[in-house]
């Protein structure tokens, strides 16, 4: 998905960035504040190279992993269930029960899901490609 915005200030290595909508008539972002209210301004992480007023392209950071979590816990538990198996069969437990199976595939996904929420994005949306402004 990507955005059209014009950026409207630079600190450090944040930039924040006024989303232009489409399907306005007029189109400038310098009234977007007063028309559609502070909700339209988002942070993203600066890039080189940029100014204030310039318009910038925006593009989505999460990726297929994170945008559907459901997914990747239902194959993250199945994962664990299937390594309990073949562990189940390599070093034997004396008697086979459900609970290792569970605990396992409990495991893993609890494992991912935090591997998951550690490597998520700090940003929603990154600066993909910088046009021409005005100065």
């Amino acid at each position: 998905m990507q955005i059209r915005g014009k950026i409207l200030s630079i600190s450090c290595n944040v930039a924040e960035v006024c989303i232009i909508r489409e399907n306005t008539a007029c189109e400038s972002c310098s009234a977007c504040p007063k028309k559609m209210g502070i909700r339209d301004i988002i942070t993203v992480a600066a890039i080189n190279g940029i100014r204030i007023g310039q318009e910038v392209v925006l593009r989505e950071t999460r990726n297929w992993f994170i945008k559907n979590k459901i997914v990747v816990a239902l194959l993250a538990f199945v994962l664990g269930i299937i390594l309990t198996e073949l562990i189940s069969t390599i070093v034997s437990f004396g008697a086979y029960r459900t609970e290792f199976d569970l605990l396992g595939g409990g495991l893993i996904t609890i494992i991912i899901m935090m591997v998951l929420r550690i490597k998520r994005p700090r940003y929603l949306f990154k600066i993909a490609l910088a046009e021409g402004g005005k100065d």
